[in-house]
């Protein structure tokens, strides 16, 4: 029987069908707060209970799905409707659907009346809500966000256009939740756990790594147990925050994130009707909790890890509560990103009589196998072009030029020039002595493309996907910047000749594939291509004007396209995708910064709509390692976390907090977890760790994996089974790694929740002088934005803050002095970038002269110039403002 279910003051109208729920809607009559469409997945049912019990240990489990039975309707007068199910003789489950104000309420009681103890291994809801990845083209479909670890469990959904209040799912008082799974072939899409013990004990059996505690919920006759959870509207990050707080929920702030290096100091901030009682570390003799601390209406703690990996802390609330958080703990970053780098150089095939001599090549951490165009190892049907090009394949040479543009090292250096020379020029990518020059040869590699019997696009022309051209274009400008700065190291080609060649791949990934397949490249954002500009200027600098106007000008279409005409930011080789959004704030940035060649109203809209789908497919709320911070895909954290655009969505979220809010405050703490997140995939570790966490021992330190899966058991995006946890395949995450480097920072912030705070760094009091050590990995961009004062420095040149001496900071910012490190070479000078937001100018000084000052406009970064004494590897800074 079909009916609704509207109560006077609801906030829900409720469609039922035989005592489920098959439509939920807003009942608000202000259509620009309310959530427009059904809520749930068409031929979904809310408010069945699945799960298993037995009579006695020794029983076999009896499962049961209330979906199967036919209830007992009885009315609720003014409340709702309650239904009993009999799921055995003498075991009833009965739901009550109650309308109470501003929320829905499903509760429910299992009673036992079999005059014998009975034990409930499961009890699940399942929560048929209409999301995107199973919506299709439903414009009223929603991404999940959910964070299920105990008592602060919690959901919700949002739309992709940004419309309506979120629908929220809360556990009610004396609930918790535990345990998730995703039917699969099912209209159910996503279920909760009251009770997992036995779902959990079979994961694991089957080999899963699921962490999370589970419980089994025993009655004894003649008793019963309630549970239950609410439904409400909630509008906004921020009341989102408030309500899981007034409902005694945990709300939690942390820095610098999750994912943090080993030893630094994490401060934990928890808001919420009901206290924090206690906080049990999983090791306690390798992790130190300081005592707990008021500030801004909420308890703050303060610990550090000393044991590498996942590291568990359970919150004990004043009622008995338990919400599981759950960390990761890495080495240093700057560690991290010299094994990456190490890594790649060594996994590379040294093989003149194939035609892949020099590939950089993918490595299965599980097995310890070289993969390669004779040994794809494991990935099998169209996906084996994961092993020489497209995204994956081209991620490792682009992170690995990156990672030597800052830390150059010979050896890697010669096996990126080995690449270029033996696998790209004239193949991976045609030479300038071949027509289509600098085109980009794609799937499934470029051999077989160029031996195919198909003169045509699916053949010899096949190198028109566009997203393969920025990371070779960066690869170039990465070898640029090495011969350029770093006089010490021996490149092959010319700086000039990189350069040329980072300035031929950007324009061709303008023309080629548009010519080739009518690929537009002005209608997606490309991770990547954020450099382009950088080529711009490095044209510039090297007095290269026409090219620079030449590459400038598609440049400039591609941003008045996205600025002007581009509605749908989630689009790309997938109908909702998360990929776009590095590139979206570099267009932002771009626009911004030219108000003379932009529209100054379309870039700032454009700039607030970008950012805010970004934050749309970002885990920010949820307090686990692989959600906060790291980007969503349709399935949101259900599966592929932690990809590549956790890290390069990172960087936007720093950029336009430094650049564009009042108030940074909250973006920057995001942000920089962001930063973080995805290296909890580099498997490092010291020999007394077993060299990695995921995937123990020497031959595997180093190495990475292409995403996280948050489900106990399922399929990688590379269609291997997993059990929980990291990838063995390094697939894309390279990508992540070179957004890793850009987002490097370290930021000194009077943060509105913690105080003053250096997030990337470690801050220490000495007097009126504050001291910051620098802990980004990278050392080069240094940030303040203190309570009347601001700073943005930037070290240009292959110069960087020193790993040893502190930034030494004045009063006021009034004045600095820092000690320069370098690499050795002639006397020379290197550029640095400043910025203060007021006009009143620096004076830099170095023991060999002042610097040169540029630009002195005070809204953007003033340019110096620093001088460098021969054979000097660092060099004292001092800066005073006059």
């Amino acid at each position: 029987m079909t009916r609704t279910l509207a109560l006077p003051g609801s906030a829900f109208v409720v469609g039922l069908d035989n005592g489920r729920i098959t439509s939920l809607r807003d009942a608000s009559d202000d259509a620009a707060h309310r959530a427009p469409g059904d809520l749930l997945h068409a031929g979904g049912r809310l408010g069945n209970l699945a799960g298993a019990w037995r009579s006695g240990a020794e029983s076999a489990w009896v499962p049961f799905d209330t979906a199967d039975l036919d209830g007992v309707i009885g009315e609720l007068p003014g409340q709702g409707i309650a239904v009993r199910y009999v799921i055995a003789p003498g075991l009833t489950v009965t739901c009550r659907i109650l309308a109470e104000g501003p929320a829905m309420k499903l509760l429910v009681r299992i009673s036992n009346e079999t005059g014998h103890r009975v034990e409930f291994g499961d009890v699940a809801l399942p929560l048929p809500v209409n999301m995107i990845h199973a919506a299709g083209q439903d414009p009223d479909g929603l991404l999940k966000h959910s964070f299920i670890a105990g008592k602060s469990s919690h959901l919700f959904w949002k739309r992709k256009d940004l419309r309506g209040p979120w629908l929220t799912m809360l556990p009610e008082a004396g609930t918790s939740l535990e345990y998730w799974d995703c039917p699969e072939d099912s209209p159910d899409l996503y279920r909760v756990y009251f009770h997992a013990a036995r779902q959990v004990e079979a994961v694991r059996a089957a080999g899963s790594r699921w962490r999370l505690p589970a419980s089994s919920l025993t009655i004894p006759a003649g008793e019963s147990r309630e549970m239950g959870v609410r439904f409400l509207f909630v509008e906004g990050d921020q009341a989102m925050r408030h309500t899981l707080a007034d409902h005694g929920l945990l709300d939690v702030e942390v820095v610098p994130g999750m994912t943090v290096p080993v030893g630094s100091e994490v401060k934990i901030a928890f808001a919420s009707r009901i206290p924090v009682k206690a906080l049990r570390a999983e090791h306690p003799a390798q992790t130190r909790i300081a005592g707990a601390t008021a500030r801004a209406g909420r308890q703050i703690h303060a610990l550090r890890f000393d044991r590498l990996g996942e590291n568990q802390i359970t919150v004990e609330q004043e009622d008995g509560g338990l919400t599981t958080l759950e960390f990761f703990v890495t080495e240093a970053v700057e560690t991290m990103i010299a094994k990456r780098g190490a890594f790649i150089a060594a996994h590379r095939y040294r093989d003149p009589s194939k035609w892949y001599d020099g590939l950089l090549a993918e490595w299965n951490m599980e097995s310890q196998t070289l993969l390669g165009p004779e040994a794809y190892d494991r990935i099998t049907g169209w996906r084996i072009y994961e092993v020489t090009c497209d995204d994956p394949g081209l991620s490792k040479p682009a992170f690995l030029a990156a990672k030597n543009a800052e830390y150059p090292v010979q050896s890697e250096v010669g096996a990126l020039d080995d690449y270029i020379e033996h696998f790209v020029w004239g193949g991976l990518q045609r030479s300038t002595r071949e027509s289509d020059a600098y085109a980009i040869y794609g799937i499934p590699d470029w051999h077989h493309n160029r031996t195919s019997a198909d003169p045509g696009p699916r053949g010899q022309k096949h190198y028109w996907r566009v997203y393969d051209y920025p990371h070779i274009t960066l690869m170039y400008l990465a070898m640029y910047r090495i011969a350029r700065d770093h006089p010490g190291i021996r490149t092959r080609l010319s700086a000039a000749t990189y350069l040329e060649r980072a300035h031929g791949t950007a324009m061709a990934m303008f023309v080629i594939p548009k010519a080739i397949a009518d690929w537009d490249a002005n209608t997606t954002g490309f991770y990547n291509e954020l450099v382009i500009p950088d080529v711009i200027d490095a044209l510039r600098d090297e007095g290269q004007d026409e090219r620079a106007d030449s590459l400038a000008a598609f440049w400039d279409h591609k941003v008045h396209h996205f600025v002007s005409a581009v509605e749908d930011l989630y689009a790309s080789e997938y109908a909702f995708d998360s990929t776009g959004f590095e590139s979206t704030q570099a267009f932002a940035r771009y626009a911004l910064d030219r108000p003379g060649r932009f529209p100054a109203a379309q870039a700032q809209a454009f700039n607030r709509r970008q950012m805010a789908s970004n934050l749309f497919c970002r885990g920010w709320l949820q307090p686990a390692y692989y959600y906060l911070g790291s980007d969503y895909r349709a399935q949101a954290g259900d599966a592929y976390t932690l990809s590549y655009m956790a890290q390069m969505g990172g960087w936007a979220i720093l950029d336009h907090a430094l650049h564009d809010v009042a108030d940074p405050r909250a973006l920057l703490r995001l942000g920089h977890a962001s930063a973080l997140s995805s290296w909890a995939l580099l498997n490092s570790g010291t020999p007394e760790s077993g060299h990695g966490y995921w995937y123990p021992g020497p031959a595997n330190d180093g190495g990475a994996a292409g995403g996280f899966e948050p489900a106990a058991l399922g399929k990688t995006w590379l269609d291997q089974p997993h059990h929980h946890g990291a990838w063995y395949y390094s697939c894309e995450i390279d990508l992540g790694f070179c957004g890793g480097l850009r987002a490097a920072r370290t930021t000194l912030v009077d943060d509105d929740i913690f105080g003053r705070i250096a997030l990337g760094g470690e801050l220490e009091v000495v007097g009126e002088r504050l001291h910051v050590h620098p802990r980004d990995g990278v050392r080069r961009r240094f940030h303040a934005r203190l309570e009347g004062a601001r700073m943005d420095l930037e070290i240009h040149d292959g110069g960087r803050l020193s790993g040893e001496a502190p930034l030494v900071l004045g009063p006021g910012l009034d004045t600095w002095e820092a000690v320069i490190d370098h690499p050795p070479g002639p006397a020379r000078t290197l550029r640095l970038s400043l910025a203060s937001g007021t006009a009143s100018p620096w004076n830099l000084s170095t023991p060999d002269g002042t610097a040169t000052r540029h630009a002195p406009d005070k809204h953007a970064p003033g340019r110096f110039t620093i001088p460098i004494a021969a054979n000097s590897t660092s060099t004292r800074l001092r800066a005073r403002r006059t």
